[in-house]
Order: structure tokens, then C-alpha cells, then sequence
């Protein structure tokens, strides 16, 4: 069978290459005025600007790197707080808003509360920290777990090594000198005291701006939360989420009937697909030409592992099985098309921060000791953690996974269906914050508790307003289940459509 071309990178990786930019002064803070409107037509005056910083603090030689930022003006309460952004990933934008007209009347409303920056941590912008695989990927990658981990790895050490040869310090690329980031950001903008609004990754970021400068901080948001020690996720979390899912579809009038134990069809698939791999078509897009490429159990667990906290895709999980029992592969294609860039590149920012971040002895062990009764044991973190010693050969010391205590006012955000960072994760670093609420929103995955959610944003102006939220709530519609054949207006997906 003929291996998956490495020009396919370019229709399958999630997040479209971020073209290279000239290189800016890094010796000061640069800031230029710009008005920007949003799709509701809001004029936002606003600052566009960068801050240059070393790569790698307490090396001399270290190359400066830019830390930009968007601070948009709020016009009635310009001595508030201002909020700054901490995007997930991590390596996803804070300043991609600008570029959003709908985004930015999103933002706009928080201009109520302060001004606000959208910030893209290190790294996130730098084309120096990307690299392609330029070899052929084994046509059983997503077949064999063995096969995959060492395809993983072979990415891993040739793209660090790319990374490393063209002077990029991997080990300067870490939460805590983000941490250090955003402290001298805050200072170099004069802001006396700023809010926190943390998304995903963001707020295993603002956890550790907390720690050492939360005396700078008078609110913080953490939504989607992922503690100190959650960077690696739990396969016990993975089985819970999927126990909780096939209830619901056997609840559910469209397919219940059809589906009364979504683990058992997932058992049965599975079975099917180690007797004999499913063959899907991917698309050339150079040529054109449809690439044959095999997808065994380790293949449709990856994929259903990672959108497994996504409410947009969970609905099509039970069509998905479905129609793999029946011999279709059409929606199969469409996830593993979705997914397969974890073959075709490496992103140094995030792999370096996520393997500096790694987890505890316990962490681990913990992790182990599930793995035998999941399912998921194989993909749950993968290709953590056997890569991370390629991006961080001296991971951060255990204090920064430790337990965090702090007064700052703080609310927590958490979606029911979100197996990325569930409610118990929240509650879990909620018990050393002293002012704290907690909000678990109904029928929300990872995406849908904050941007997917156009409730959710005047409940966060309120709290940054300095009232109280507590009880209030945030109830998303039932999830309706994509019926198991034909085509349907609503509900539908796009890997059936």
C-alpha cells in the first residue's frame, strides 16, 4: 500500500501554516495605534504592538523574541483592569480576533470591564519552530499502535533537531517563562493591577501566573480547566466520558432503539477493525490522486479520542461506529483526514511547553494503573509521554505541579461533556482558591463552554464588574444524536453530509 505522501501535510494538518514574517527590533516594547471594526459595525480604537524578550532567561547569548499583542481601548472605563487573553493549545492565537470582524464583537463586549489583550505567547507566530516530515509515512500508522509510536518518535527527534539547527533554544519554551512573559508585559504597559481570562492551555498558564504574581491579578477566569498536574489526561476520564455518551444515545428517540449500548458497538468495531483494517481514501493535493490508507482499532481511537470532548463532532460518534459496521468508511474518512497531520509535522512550540509542563511520579502512575481497563490506555496522551524527552530533556520541577492556594477572585468554567478538562479537574484546583465560583455548563464539550456559547459572555462581563454570579446558569440545548442513515438538514455533520 502505498505510504501517505508528505506534501498531503498541506490538506490534513488542523491549523493552516502561519506564513513567516520580517523580523522585528526585539530591544523595546513597539506600539502602534490602529481603529478596527467589528461585523456589528463597533469602532475599537486599538494598539497593535510587541514586546521583545529573551528566549531563554539567564542565557546570555539568548536570541530575542517578539511577544505580540492586540490591546483594544475600552471607551467607558479605560482605569479598569485590563483582561488579558490566554489562549489554549497551547500555541493557538490571542490575536487572530483582529483579523475576525464576528470575534471581534465578541471582545467588544468585554470592553465594559477594561481594556483588552489578545496575546500570542512565544512561539506561537514563529515559523522557525514548525517543521514538515519529509519521508514517507508507514502506510500502518494508523493501524498499529507500536508502528505509530515509532513513526511518532522518528517526527519528534528529526523535527527538534531541525528546530535546535536553526538556533532556536527549545528549552526557553516553557509555561513558566510565558509566566515571565506576560509579568513584563504588564509592566512594560503600565498596568498596575490586570483580570485573567484563560481558555484550555490558558488556564494551565494563568495557574502559574497566579502562583508567582497573583498579587497583580484582580479577577481571573479559567475556563475549560487544566490544572498544575492535568497536562496528561486519564484513560479512566476517556471511559467515563464514553459511558456518559452511550447513555445518552440510547436516551436519544432518533437512534436509542438502534443503539442501546454505544460501548458495545465500539467493542464489536473494534474487533472488526483488528480482524481487518478499513481502507479510506485521502486526497493528493497536488495531484489529485486518492491515497488508499489502512485504519485499524489504534486509528478510530485516536480520532474518536480526540474530538471525544468536542459537542460538535460527539453527535456523529454513533452514525460513525455505525456505518464502520456496515462497511462504510465515508465518515471514517472524514476524521482520520481531520487527524492525520500528527504524521506529517512537528510544532515545536506546543510539544516543547506540553513536555516541559509533564506530569508527576504519581501523575504517571496513576495514568499506568488505568491503563489495562481502558480502551483508550493507547491514545489517550499519545504521543505523550514518550516524545516528551526529545522537546524537554529536564521537564519543569514537581513545585510547579503542586497545589495552588490563592485569594484572587476567581471563577471557574466548565462544560458537562468536556473530557479535555472535566468539572472535577476544576474542582480540584478550586479547593485552594479562598474566593472562587464554579459553573458547569449543561450540554457544553471543551469548545462550546466559552466561543461556542453566546451565553456565556455577559455572565463573564458581570463577574469582571465585580458581581456576583453564583447563581447563575448556563444551559446549552440537549445534544440531538445524527440519525444512522440518510442525509438530515438538522441534526447533521459534515462527515456525512
Amino acid at each position: 500500500m502505498p505510504a501517505l505522501l508528505p506534501a498531503l501535510a498541506a490538506l490534513l494538518l488542523t491549523a493552516a501554516p502561519i506564513a513567516a514574517a520580517s523580523p522585528p527590533p526585539l530591544d523595546s516594547l513597539h506600539l502602534e495605534s490602529r481603529r478596527i471594526t467589528s461585523a456589528k459595525g463597533i469602532v475599537i480604537e486599538a494598539q497593535e504592538g510587541w514586546l521583545g524578550v529573551p528566549e531563554r532567561r539567564g542565557v546570555a547569548a539568548s536570541r530575542r523574541i517578539p511577544i505580540r499583542f492586540v490591546r483594544l481601548k475600552s471607551p467607558t472605563r479605560p482605569d479598569g483592569p485590563a483582561l488579558f487573553y490566554l489562549a489554549g493549545g497551547p500555541g493557538d492565537t490571542g490575536t487572530g480576533a483582529v483579523r475576525d470582524p464576528r470575534s471581534l464583537d465578541l471582545w467588544a463586549a468585554f470592553l465594559a470591564a477594561g481594556d483588552v489583550v489578545l496575546i500570542d505567547q512565544r512561539g506561537t507566530r514563529d515559523p522557525l519552530l514548525r517543521w514538515d516530515w519529509d519521508g514517507p509515512v508507514p502506510a500502518d500508522f494508523f493501524v498499529n499502535a507500536d508502528t505509530a509510536r515509532a513513526h511518532a518518535m522518528r517526527v519528534a527527534r528529526r523535527g527538534a533537531q531541525a528546530i535546535r539547527e536553526r538556533r532556536v533554544d527549545l528549552a526557553g519554551y516553557t509555561t513558566l517563562e510565558s509566566v515571565a512573559d506576560l509579568e513584563e508585559l504588564r509592566v512594560a504597559l503600565r498596568l498596575p493591577r490586570i483580570s485573567l481570562l484563560g481558555f484550555s492551555y490558558g488556564t494551565h498558564l494563568g495557574c502559574a501566573y497566579l502562583r508567582e504574581h497573583g498579587e497583580h491579578v484582580a479577577n481571573a477566569i479559567l475556563v475549560g480547566n487544566e490544572g498544575p498536574s492535568h497536562t496528561y489526561k486519564l484513560p479512566s476520564a476517556a471511559e467515563t466520558q464514553w459511558a456518559r455518551l452511550s447513555r445518552l444515545a440510547a436516551a436519544d428517540p432518533a437512534i436509542g432503539r438502534d443503539v442501546p449500548d454505544l460501548g458495545a458497538l465500539l467493542d464489536r468495531v473494534l474487533a472488526r477493525l483488528a480482524r481487518q483494517p478499513m481502507t479510506v481514501p485521502l486526497e493528493h493535493p497536488v495531484t489529485k490522486q486518492r491515497i488508499p490508507v489502512a485504519v485499524g482499532p489504534f486509528g478510530l481511537l485516536f480520532v474518536l479520542r480526540a474530538d471525544l470532548g468536542d459537542a460538535t463532532d460527539l453527535p456523529v460518534f454513533p452514525r460513525l461506529l455505525w456505518s464502520i459496521e456496515h462497511g462504510d468508511s465515508s465518515a471514517l474518512a472524514w476524521f482520520v483526514a481531520k487527524r492525520a497531520g500528527i504524521a506529517l509535522a512537528a510544532r515545536g512550540m506546543s510539544a516543547a511547553t506540553d513536555a516541559a509542563s509533564h506530569a508527576s511520579a504519581g501523575r504517571l502512575a496513576l495514568i499506568a494503573s488505568e491503563a489495562p481497563t481502558s480502551r483508550f490506555a493507547d491514545v489517550v496522551n499519545f504521543p505523550f509521554p514518550e516524545t516528551a524527552p526529545v522537546w524537554s530533556p529536564h521537564p519543569l520541577p514537581d513545585t510547579f505541579r503542586a497545589p495552588l492556594v490563592s485569594d484572587v477572585r476567581t471563577l471557574f468554567l466548565s462544560g458537562e461533556l468536556d473530557w479535555n478538562s472535566p468539572p472535577y479537574q476544576a474542582e480540584e484546583i478550586r479547593w485552594g482558591f479562598t474566593q472562587s465560583t464554579h459553573l458547569v455548563v449543561r450540554n457544553a464539550g471543551h469548545e462550546q463552554t466559552l466561543w461556542q456559547n453566546p451565553g456565556a459572555v455577559p455572565l463573564l462581563v458581570d463577574f469582571l464588574l465585580g458581581n456576583d454570579v453564583s447563581t447563575r446558569r448556563i444551559d446549552l440545548p440537549p445534544m440531538r444524536f445524527v440519525p444512522l442513515t440518510g442525509r438530515h438538514p438538522s441534526p447533521s455533520h459534515p462527515s456525512v453530509e
